[in-house]
């Protein structure tokens, strides 16, 4: 038989006894999804093709079903993205439905969005009243880095819908103790691994260690439950990497990223023990790999305070650290009940993981990365304010409390001050709002002024990060890195640096991380290529080849995969697909030749073909027709 929290702690109060729901729950639930969608789906096709790598691995899942399956960056099936392909099969649906187009690719990652922040929503409801649901959701959907990723095509937006499903299923788990949510816990574990691999699987110890501390039955029914979990785990993140790993290397596309062409080294590697360490420039795992000249490594305490870092996710950060020290300092006398005990636990382990992690991981991190420190910042936030609201009758709660809220908005100011593009009046009426908050939390009185001061607190949380989101939505999103808000002060901030290479300045760095725009000559040359070869073209970096392969409609190869980097295709298989009549164009790179950072297999394909092709210039462009006879 189940037992439940409320037969094993009678005096405990079960999910269905909480309190009474808000009168204008549904009204306040309705305009956070509205404004939510609203923010996700305005404008959005003014990214384009977003993330050109992804969205070109979609255009070939909806080309070919052998690409969607294998996660293949082109129809012909050469190499594969170096992800996991679930967040790709959506994406590839949907293009088989409405088209290749920019909402087709884009409009799925928004609606995942906007699940996730019902989710948070859901989460926190169930142990606490409508008010603090609804500033957990609305925290969460106002962060500027779950905007801009809600609106791009990286796997970020189903990793967290799925991981905060997880945390969702281990919360109703630990309320009844059925199977069926350890299970379902797991299998969403599993997906969101399917979709980026490691960075999936930050809330377990969170999970763990709520169930082991706080679950009902004995601490061996915990256990055996908290297998069974690990098991829908493995069996729905581990199917399709054991079919790839046993597919023969010959019947399927080369694992881009992977220096021996195996789903095994990729996961445990490169997205996996490489992620955590400062891996050294030039040479790892028998590969070149990039030089950190955009984004030096800077791990520590402070790296999520910086002005490459900050714009995206600090806004709130400092708030959600001192709520769960205070959390973790005052447990017994905020009076939490069970129920809001279990969701402390998780949120306030679930953040205080994530934010260790990405201060101190290694030197392959993305600024977006953050965005896996949205969920537990939000419900953190959420969570640990409505413990010191219903507290703030005693002086040191209010006055801590006081504290918090005014700390949220001196915090804000000094984000703001990374960027000289905020108007003044903004900054005054940030403070202005921000002071209100604060008396209104001390010195509230009566129902009707404690309404109010609840919304201004409210307001004042989210007033900053929502100005950041409209810099977000009205500049056009695209490339390797996206970045939230205005453009930073420092001429060597990540966002200077980005907005230059998008210009070409350098060259090689807009290749890598934008891709050039492709020459509508070359195109118009691609597009011709349609039903006399497998592969219209081949190129470098995995950025321009995506480029090309978009606006053409026609499957570029992608030398050496996403930095030109891995081993494939060598001299002789590139050869072949020459002497077969499979490959018509190569479109020559120069900058990224004198970079030298290029695999060996692909700097010999470049040296073959400039000496036994003669090349063509189409307009700026040199490119080299491979139907012609080898000299």
């Amino acid at each position: 038989m189940t037992t439940s929290y409320a037969d094993a702690n009678p005096a405990i109060e079960s999910p269905s006894a909480r309190v009474k729901s808000w009168p204008w729950e549904r009204i306040g639930l309705a305009l956070l999804l509205l404004g939510t969608a609203v923010s996700f789906l305005w404008g959005l096709d003014r990214n384009g093709w977003a993330n050109p790598y992804y969205s070109a691995a979609a255009q070939a899942g909806s080309q070919d079903w052998k690409a969607f399956f294998f996660g293949s960056l082109d129809a012909g099936n050469l190499i594969t993205i170096d992800k996991p392909p679930l967040s790709i099969w959506i994406m590839a649906l949907s293009v088989r439905l409405f088209g290749l187009n920019s909402w087709a690719i884009l409009v799925p990652q928004a609606l995942m969005g906007i699940a996730t922040t019902w989710l948070i929503y859901k989460i926190i409801r169930r142990s606490y009243p409508a008010a603090p649901a609804l500033l957990g959701g609305l925290i969460y959907a106002t962060t500027p880095v779950v905007v801009l990723m809600s609106r791009y095509n990286n796997p970020e937006p189903l990793m967290g819908l799925l991981t905060v499903s997880a945390v969702y299923f281990i919360v109703r788990a630990i309320e009844d103790n059925r199977w069926t949510w350890y299970l379902f816990s797991g299998t969403a574990l599993g997906l969101a691994f399917m979709a980026k691999q490691i960075q999936a699987f930050l809330p377990v110890p969170a999970m763990v260690v709520a169930v082991l501390l706080l679950g009902a039955g004995t601490i061996g029914s915990r256990l055996i439950r908290l297998l069974g979990s690990l098991v829908s785990l493995i069996l729905s993140g581990g199917w399709w990497i054991a079919i790839v790993e046993l597919t023969p290397k010959t019947n399927r596309p080369y694992i881009g990223g992977s220096a021996t062409n195996s789903i095994l080294e990729l996961s445990l590697d490169y997205n996996g023990i490489a992620r955590f360490i400062q891996v050294p420039t030039k040479i790892s795992g028998g590969r070149a790999l990039p030089n950190d000249d955009l984004a030096p490594y800077n791990g520590g305490f402070t790296r999520i305070f910086d002005g490459n870092f900050a714009p995206e996710i600090a806004w709130l950060t400092f708030t959600a650290i001192m709520l769960t020290i205070v959390m973790i300092i005052l447990n017994r006398s905020l009076q939490f009940t069970q129920s809001q005990k279990v969701l402390a636990v998780i949120s306030t382990a679930w953040f205080s993981t994530t934010f260790l992690l990405l201060c101190f991981m290694g030197s392959m991190i993305h600024t977006y990365y953050t965005y896996s420190l949205a969920a537990p910042m939000a419900v953190v936030a959420a969570v640990g304010l409505a413990a010191l609201w219903r507290g703030r009758d005693r002086l040191i709660v209010r006055l801590i409390g006081g504290l918090i809220v005014g700390s949220s908005t001196y915090m804000c100011l000094r984000v703001m001050n990374y960027s000289d593009e905020w108007p003044t009046i903004f900054k005054l009426l940030t403070i202005t709002v921000g002071v209100a908050a604060v008396i209104g939390w001390m010195f509230n009185r009566g129902v009707k002024q404690s309404r109010l001061a609840a919304v201004t607190v409210a307001v004042a949380l989210v007033l900053a990060p929502t100005g950041a989101n409209f810099y977000t939505l009205s500049t056009p999103q695209n490339g390797t890195n996206p970045q939230s808000g205005p453009v930073a002060n420092d001429p060597m901030a990540m966002s200077r640096l980005l907005r230059a290479a998008k210009s070409g300045s350098p060259a090689w760095a807009q290749q890598i991380a934008f891709g050039t725009p492709p020459l509508a000559e070359v195109t118009e040359k691609l597009r011709h290529t349609k039903n006399s070869s497998v592969w219209a073209a081949a190129t470098f970096s995995a950025q321009n080849a995506a480029l090309y392969q978009l606006e053409s409609g026609q499957p570029v190869i992608a030398l050496g995969g996403w930095l030109g980097t891995d081993p494939a295709p060598d001299l002789n298989q590139f050869k072949t697909l020459v002497a077969e009549g499979n490959l018509r164009y190569f479109i020559w790179q120069q900058d990224l030749l004198d970079r030298g950072e290029l695999s060996l297999a692909t700097i010999e394909i470049s040296q073959w073909v400039q000496e036994h092709f003669a090349e063509q210039m189409v307009g700026n462009v040199k490119i080299y027709d491979l139907a012609n006879e080898p000299s």
